[in-house]
């Protein structure tokens, strides 16, 4: 009898053990490759877990940011939505808990460019600039090099018209409380 149960035992731990390896394993991403040395695992990753926000807003119109970036139907990148809120989910590896994700890495991770003159599918042109809002102060470098934070507003203006500052995202504590 103490061998059966043990041989039981030996059963179940291996195959937690493989459910654990393929949950946490590499998935088949933008053509099975990372994205800004960003994986996309067949879990989702919580050693690492917070929220950022991101609107958009062209000529004082929203622009929903597109759901399911970063979600494939085998993988999920540790920058990705699962709705057109603008909520970006960080969820990343305990081995990638001192990497500083950036708003560029989530447009990689989007697969949309990201510049002073150019947001997703909008482009500045003739009058228009690009007006970048990080938590209701304005922000002047290159909005690619923004610093995802936890609970971070960042918002960004084509325009004009400009609202100065913008409005920012309102966070429900209960649902995103890191």
């Amino acid at each position: 009898m103490p061998i059966a149960v043990a041989g039981l035992f030996l059963l179940v731990l291996i195959a937690l053990v493989i459910a654990y390896k393929v949950a946490s394993g590499p998935g088949q991403g933008v053509n099975g490759q990372p994205v800004a040395n960003i994986e996309c695992n067949t879990g989702e990753q919580l050693s690492t877990h917070y929220h950022a926000n991101l609107q958009i807003l062209y000529h004082n119109t929203p622009v929903p940011v597109q759901s399911q970036v970063g979600i494939t139907s085998t993988c999920f990148y540790w920058l990705h939505t699962h709705d057109t809120s603008g909520v970006i989910h960080v969820e990343a590896p305990k081995s990638s808990g001192s990497r500083q994700f950036t708003l560029g890495d989530f447009f990689k991770i989007w697969n949309q460019p990201l510049s002073s003159h150019e947001v997703a599918t909008l482009k500045a042109t003739g009058g228009d600039q690009v007006k970048v809002w990080v938590d209701g102060q304005p922000y002047t470098g290159d909005p690619a090099k923004i610093v995802l934070r936890s609970h971070e507003n960042i918002v960004i203006q084509i325009g004009p018209p400009f609202t100065e500052p913008p409005p920012g995202f309102t966070w429900d504590k209960a649902q995103y409380a890191q």
